[in-house]
């Protein structure tokens, strides 16, 4: 029988080696080979049965990283090769190291039966004893079909390879329905990229997350021009939540996740004085700022996110209430209460912003005092309101006037009104944001 060196299939070594520290990567069972079976004795099998595992390093950071090889045996998952990446699953959690996951996979290896789906269930085991432990990464190259699927799903961060990744659970062959023809189920994932773009946001969240959850993100180094600027125009970016989380983030850096799922809500990663943030703002669509199910379930992964890894946590709030579509309503109970949970049980430092409106039930859902926000700053024009002001008059008095509208509103509405109630810390003009969301960072120096 004929040995082929994995050194000739390179393709996949070429992924790793973009995303470690050049000449970091150390792989290891490359040597590990297809078992034969009843229906699998060929003359020649290639070393590592389609998958490349090792350890390397991201800036310095230990990780651990497995590629798949889509052009071995069909791209399938079988016994030795699904054994290789639970071991190397065993390693990371023992270490206390990120995983990151290339996923080429066509799905399970029909030849060698029932061993690759035991060993899926080996993997699905520890993803889940992963979970909140280390962060978990994965990135679509190719295919990634049938069990292959669920495990990526398991992942904390998921990127989609432009024209080449797909994730699937059954062939289009096999659907009956037209969701058979796109190549994404749904728009779950954290953005489809150029492989690029896709290496750099690995190296960028490893380089923000902590290793593991015993241990707290690192900190930057911050200049003292940044440390201390002021967001001069930044209540002029009202809407554009992208755009005012830059302003207040470190060298203006937003990581953005699942960009695509409820646009509604931008949720990701910033740099406040050097220190890793969660962050979930409210976003205006189409110039309408209400909140859907999609953007609720967003914000409420990225908070169960940090919650899993210590990471403070910031909400930017400006929203007028929820979409009234008919299917956001179906949907939207469930996830709002998901997000509440979150925050509820989020046991990290606590921000919220107020930056524009807040309307109805919205404020309550929306990282509140109430809810457990630590602190709550509201800008100085911001107002928070049970219901639209105008309503509320007509409610109140039977009619509407403009005077007893601003009455309402100062005595009821306002910032001031928030402030006096206990119910925001304090009542900022809004080029001051940074500069008050740094200090209030910095006040859990001692717990972190």
């Amino acid at each position: 029988m004929q040995v082929k060196s994995n050194d000739e299939r390179t393709a996949v070594k070429r992924k790793i080696n973009d995303i470690l520290d050049a000449g970091s990567f150390m792989e290891v069972g490359e040597h590990v080979s297809a078992r034969f079976t009843e229906f699998y004795q060929p003359d020649s099998v290639v070393e590592s049965d389609g998958v490349v595992t090792g350890y390397g390093t991201v800036g310095g950071n230990l990780v651990f990283v497995y590629a798949q090889d889509g052009e071995v045996m069909g791209g399938t998952f079988g016994e030795q090769h699904g054994r290789k990446i639970v071991n190397l699953y065993d390693k990371a959690i023992k270490a206390g190291a990120p995983i990151i996951g290339l996923l080429d996979c066509a799905g399970f290896r029909i030849e060698e039966g029932l061993g690759g789906l035991d060993q899926f269930a080996k993997l699905y085991s520890r993803q889940a004893e992963a979970a909140g432990v280390i962060p978990q990464i994965a990135a679509v190259i190719g295919q990634c079909g049938g069990g292959m699927s669920i495990a990526a799903e398991q992942a904390d961060f998921v990127f989609v390879e432009k024209d080449k990744g797909s994730l699937f659970v059954n062939p289009k062959g096999v659907l009956d329905n037209d969701i058979g023809d796109n190549a994404n189920l749904a728009p779950v994932d954290d953005g489809c990229y150029e492989w690029a773009e896709i290496a750099a946001k690995i190296k960028k969240l490893v380089e923000m997350l902590p290793g593991n959850a015993d241990i707290f993100a690192p900190i930057d180094d911050v200049s003292d021009d940044d440390l201390n600027r002021v967001c001069d125009g930044i209540d002029a970016k009202l809407g554009d939540a992208k755009a005012i989380l830059a302003d207040l983030a470190d060298d203006g850096e937003v990581l953005e996740i699942q960009p695509e799922l409820g646009r509604d809500m931008v949720a990701g990663f910033i740099k406040l004085a050097g220190e890793t943030v969660g962050v979930a703002a409210c976003n205006a669509v189409d110039g309408e700022k209400r909140i859907t199910a999609e953007g609720c379930d967003k914000a409420a992964n990225l908070v169960d996110i940090c919650s899993r890894f210590d990471i403070p946590v910031l909400t930017v709030t400006d929203t007028e209430g929820y979409q009234t579509t008919s299917t956001n309503e179906r949907y939207l109970p469930a996830s709002a209460g998901r997000l509440v949970r979150a925050l509820a049980d989020a046991d990290v430092p606590k921000f919220n912003l107020i930056t524009g409106k807040v309307v109805g039930s919205a404020y309550s859902l929306l990282n509140p005092k109430g809810l457990g926000a630590d602190y709550v700053f509201m800008w100085d024009s911001a107002v928070a309101s049970i219901v639209n002001s105008r309503q509320a008059i007509e409610v109140l008095y039977g009619n509407w006037s403009q005077e007893l509208e601003d009455k309402f509103k100062e005595g009821q509405s306002s910032a001031l009104a928030l402030a006096r109630h206990g119910l925001a810390d304090k009542v900022i003009a809004p080029e001051e944001s940074r500069k008050y969301l740094i200090g209030a960072l910095q006040t859990f120096v001692n717990s972190r």
